[in-house]
């Protein structure tokens, strides 16, 4: 069971899921033969399987959940105003907020 990089996530997890249909199916009728040895490497299979199925959906909401703050992050910096002064008048803005911070430390 390789991953084919042409297909989407979901198809690979949709194969991982009939995999473990078919690992449940099969262990039940080993439990039903009285194969208890059968049942439980089947049973282990499946528990490697889960722990497989979790870390691929862990990567996955990480991945998800990094791109749509990524997204946020683009919204919020094309929503926000943009300052637009001239250097001259940067400057000037910024030695008019020193003077009246001076002076507010001052009083």
């Amino acid at each position: 069971m390789g991953s084919d990089s042409t297909r989407s996530e979901g198809a690979f997890v949709g194969q991982l899921a009939d995999h473990a249909r078919q690992l449940q199916r099969e262990a039940r009728e080993a439990i039903a033969r009285g194969d208890y040895a059968r049942a439980s490497a089947l049973i282990g299979d499946a528990e490697l399987l889960a722990g497989d199925v979790h870390g691929l959906v862990d990567d996955f909401e990480h991945r998800e959940a990094d791109r749509m703050v990524g997204h946020a992050a683009a919204e919020a910096e094309a929503q926000r105003p943009r300052l637009r002064l001239r250097p001259n008048r940067l400057r000037f803005a910024i030695g008019a907020s020193l003077a009246i911070s001076l002076a507010l430390v001052e009083c």
